[in-house]
């Protein structure tokens, strides 16, 4: 596994955890496409972000599912005809994409047609706003700095990232609860016979207890962390995006700024996958500031 090196400065992203990609996610675990599909390429360091990346899956692996969550989710909830949002989105899209790495492929956009305060991209350039997002946003640069948001998602590759780290974790956790409970268990070979079945009992309740802590372990120190650490880097990147598709940049710690005053109750960072929405506002102004400062050079690296 690569070893992760964090130069954020901590921000956040317009959602929690959007259910699509987490559906995706957990649907290819289920699928088993995980292992036996898995086009391992290693560690790598990532062109856009600069972040070293373990990455055991090519994206043809995750087309299909995410395929079908796209076609399920479109057969489930309403989507929108309405040319107010879908042109528009449309548009913003489309001017976001051609200042990004990929300019030359092909993006799907739609609008549901619900009050959902949210966002996300799957694999395969496919886009879901949701209108609630929409109106939330207000403005064509706000509605961009979401956009560039998951844009930056695909740049990063994310979703395989995230995939890898997933199937990495689920190894290790599973690997160390075999050799922690056969080594308690071997403990009981020394026991006289009469006691041995209560020491396989007491073998196997410790044993399900360092299951759990190791997987709490992976989970608050890998897990979360490189979640929020990719919704930094998608923060950082659609600030460029925004800037070089002609929009505003400070419009997305506005929009950050206005999440963060609507709302009304939140974890501990440290149990989220995304940073706190006033740290996001924070962290992205700050960056756009020191960008500004760099004229031509600037809205370039997310590292500088």
């Amino acid at each position: 596994m690569c070893t992760h090196e964090n130069h954020s400065h901590g921000e956040a992203a317009p959602h929690e955890e959007f259910m699509p990609r987490r559906k995706l996610l957990q649907g290819l675990a289920a699928g088993g496409a995980i292992v036996a599909g898995a086009s391992v390429s290693g560690c790598t360091t990532n062109p856009y972000t600069g972040s070293k990346q373990f990455l055991a899956f090519a994206p043809k692996d995750l087309s299909g599912a995410a395929e079908a969550s796209w076609t399920q989710m479109k057969e489930k909830i309403p989507t929108s005809r309405d040319p107010r949002y879908t042109s528009r989105l449309r548009n913003i899209g489309s001017r976001i994409s051609r200042v990004s790495p990929f300019a030359k492929e092909t993006w799907d956009y739609q609008v549901f047609d619900t009050d959902t305060k949210n966002a996300f991209v799957l694999p395969g350039n496919r886009v879901g706003f949701y209108k609630g997002m929409m109106d939330f946003a207000e403005s064509d640069d706000a509605i961009a700095g979401i956009m560039g948001h998951e844009v930056g998602h695909v740049a990063g590759a994310h979703a395989r990232s995230r995939m890898s780290m997933q199937m990495a974790t689920q190894v290790a956790v599973v690997g160390g609860t075999i050799l922690g409970g056969s080594q308690l268990s071997k403990k009981c070979n020394k026991v006289p016979e009469n006691q041995r079945n209560a020491c396989l009992r007491q073998a196997n309740q410790r044993t399900q207890m360092l299951q759990q802590a190791l997987g709490l372990g992976a989970l608050l120190g890998v897990t979360l962390p490189y979640s929020r650490q990719h919704e930094t880097e998608s923060d950082l990147l659609g600030a460029n995006y925004m800037y070089h598709a002609g929009y505003d940049p400070y419009q997305s710690v506005k929009l950050w700024e206005k999440m963060a005053a609507n709302s009304t109750s939140r974890q501990p960072t440290i149990l989220s996958t995304h940073p706190a929405p006033g740290d996001r506002a924070r962290v992205l102004a700050a960056y756009i500031a020191r960008q500004e400062k760099m004229g031509s050079q600037g809205f370039k690296n997310i590292r500088t």
